[in-house]
């Protein structure tokens, strides 16, 4: 089980040699406070394979005014982790 000062965290590689990562909590769209998923990794790596799987696309977003959308196909490789600390602020120039 993950405790409260841990989050989790997905790293996408991309097939055009970039990365994206992000939060469990910017996962998009969410449905309650964790998803479909729980409290853990396993559980959190198995709702965004579901959601690559049936959905064909995986969304979050890491900040109000943006959400991303990556097509399963351009998903190269996924990397899930455990991170300690509250999440990184949004940068300022992402919010607009």
């Amino acid at each position: 089980m993950t405790d409260a000062g841990t989050r989790m965290r997905v790293t996408l590689h991309l097939v055009q040699q970039t990365t994206v990562a992000f939060d469990s909590a910017e996962l998009w769209p969410m449905h309650g406070p964790y998803g479909r998923f729980g409290a853990n990794l396993a559980s959190f790596a198995e709702e965004v394979m579901r959601r690559l799987s049936a959905d064909q696309y995986l969304g979050f977003h890491s900040d109000p005014a943006t959400i991303t959308v990556i097509p399963r196909d351009a998903v190269k490789r996924i990397d899930f982790t455990e991170v300690a600390g509250p999440p990184p602020k949004p940068s300022p120039s992402a919010s607009g």
